[in-house]
């Protein structure tokens, strides 16, 4: 019996030892299997967070394409969104309001035109329109129509066929400035001045 139990006790190591050899083999898998699901999870984890950025930056972008899409079909949302400043006087240009002007239209004369004081066959058509300073004037104009008349045709009357062909610019002018200076003397003082004389027919009819 001695040798039984002397003989039976390295059978029970043995078996101790590779049940323990065993459950350590176990438990380095064990170990070895959650340190595998935990770099899973960590990568997974890492995964997860760089998707999220990637969704975080698509997500910005098109919200703002979306925005600049919108302010410009319709500009009227960036007017609204802008905020109302106050001008500036001085970088922006004061609004010229343009009047109309006070014309007063003579009717058209019909002149024989002189050359060395002999009348000629040809003739000067002219029609004059009088710029006046204010509407008023048209009823003053009206009662003193006929001398201003007859200072324009005197005016004219006076220039010779030369002068129209070598210089009618100057000879246009100079007319000009007669009947302004012969048609305000026929108004009254302070009522209003005729500023200025413009002719739409100025034209000596060929030989």
């Amino acid at each position: 019996m001695a040798q039984e139990k002397l003989g039976g006790t390295p059978d029970y190591n043995l078996r101790e030892a590779e049940e323990i050899e065993r459950l350590l083999k176990e438990e380095e898998k064990r170990a070895e299997e959650k340190t595998f699901q935990i770099s899973s999870l960590r990568r997974l984890l890492s995964q997860k967070r760089y998707l999220v950025l990637v969704l975080a930056v698509l997500l910005i972008w098109g919200v703002g394409w979306g925005i600049l899409s919108l302010t410009e079909r319709n500009p009227e949302v960036s007017r609204v969104s802008t905020v109302e400043e106050a001008p500036d006087h001085d970088t922006i240009p004061a609004i010229v309001q343009i009047q109309k002007p006070n014309i007063y239209q003579l009717e058209p004369f019909f002149i024989p035109v002189r050359s060395k004081n002999k009348k000629t066959e040809r003739f000067l058509h002219v029609t004059a329109h009088l710029v006046l300073s204010n509407r008023r004037l048209h009823a003053d104009i009206d009662k003193v129509q006929p001398l201003i008349r007859q200072s324009v045709y005197a005016a004219i009357q006076r220039k010779k066929l030369k002068d129209f062909e070598k210089s009618a610019a100057q000879v246009e002018e100079k007319i000009k400035r007669e009947i302004l200076t012969a048609s305000n003397s026929f108004l009254l003082s302070g009522t209003g001045t005729i500023t200025n004389v413009v002719f739409t027919q100025f034209l000596v009819s060929p030989s």
